[in-house]
């Protein structure tokens, strides 16, 4: 038999083409340890009765590979661990493949369909779907408080992004449920994949809370500072398949002009940008939404909520057209009770979401 690294294309002792085998392992018990080396490449590990298990690939750094998966193992090993079942045979088999370019817009040929999940639940994939989904994620917007003194606005959800996410059977969905007050918003979660609420706008000389997108500062006084936006990562609720985009991460706005009782808390951050700064009668408007045509229709997602004044009321009208009421941090209110904005309640920020669109061949 020809060297490792210099295996021919097909394996003389059999599989499918350009699969070369390399040898195999019994398991005596479930944990083993195979003093097999080897050189970068895409590898499968085998179960000869199809269980379930799992493979590291030992060297400088190590790579977990599931059973009967082909995986790319990036750099040089000298052995490998297996857990599997007792009395299981693993056969170890190395791959050639060709090269290849990127098939751009590759869903676009086929039909598809969103589906707009509100409530909790499950989804479950249509049998006749592709087993990929685009998938957008929206975190419960950040409440805020502004009663008797004027407030910073909440801040916006987080929004997740998924690209030929690949999806089977049923998929469980938790959605960040709606906030009322000073209360920072609820996580949204696809499966594993979640994306956070939004921090909580408060009252005249307080900080805004910390969240996805940070919540206004306080009105009427100098004091306090704004909320801080959180960046999602791998290791945070974004995953690493997908192709995952997030955005979010943006401040609450603060406040200029001096403590007086028309100087305007500051607008929540958005998924799409900062907070506004409030002013002497002025200013205050929460961050920008980020914009989605997922469902078909181009829609906001996920703003910061409006500051407002000891006695001015609301900070100025952010968004009118195309406002999908998920993800929006609370309105502030002023000394009485004014409405923060958009015809919305005071306090209250909005629910989030998720928006799975589906592909059929």
């Amino acid at each position: 038999m020809p060297g490792f690294n210099t295996l021919p294309a097909v394996g003389g002792g059999g599989g499918q083409a350009n699969m070369t085998f390399v040898a195999s392992i019994h398991m005596n018990t479930y944990n083993r340890s195979w003093a097999q080396g080897g050189t970068p490449g895409y590898y499968a590990m085998y179960s000869t009765n199809q269980e379930n298990g799992y493979a590291y690939f030992v060297g400088a750094t190590t790579t977990g590979v599931p059973l009967n998966r082909l995986a790319n193992v990036s750099h040089s090993f000298t052995r490998i661990d297996v857990v599997a079942p007792v009395n299981d045979m693993i056969s170890l088999y190395k791959a050639k493949v060709k090269a290849t370019t990127e098939f751009q817009n590759a869903l676009s040929g086929f039909a598809s369909f969103p589906s707009v999940i509100s409530s909790s639940g499950n989804f479950v994939l249509p049998n006749n779907a592709l087993p990929l989904v685009n998938v957008m994620l929206v975190g419960g917007g950040g409440g805020s408080n502004g009663e008797h003194h004027g407030g910073g606005g909440g801040g916006g959800g987080g929004v997740v992004k998924l690209t030929a996410y690949q999806a089977v059977g049923t998929t469980s969905v938790t959605i960040g449920g709606q906030v009322n007050g000073q209360v920072t918003g609820n996580p949204t979660y696809f499966g594993n994949v979640y994306a956070l609420g939004g921090g909580h706008g408060t009252h005249h000389g307080q900080s805004g809370g910390t969240g996805a997108n940070g919540g206004g500062k306080g009105s009427h006084n100098t004091s306090g500072s704004p909320g801080v936006g959180i960046v999602q990562t791998a290791s945070t609720g974004l995953g690493t398949t997908g192709s995952p985009a997030y955005f979010g991460g943006h401040a609450g706005g603060g406040n200029t002009g001096g403590s007086n009782h028309n100087l305007r808390g500051g607008g929540g951050g958005g998924a799409g940008g900062p907070g506004q700064d409030g002013s002497t009668g002025s200013g205050g408007n929460g961050g920008l939404a980020h914009n989605s045509d997922i469902t078909g229709t181009n829609l906001s997602y996920a703003g910061g909520g409006r500051g407002a004044g000891h006695h001015g009321g609301s900070g100025g009208e952010q968004y009118t057209a195309g406002f999908s009421g998920y993800g929006f941090g609370g309105r502030a209110g002023g000394h009485s009770h004014n409405s923060g904005g958009g015809g919305d309640t005071p306090y209250r920020a909005d629910q989030g979401v998720v928006v799975v669109r589906y592909y059929i061949p």
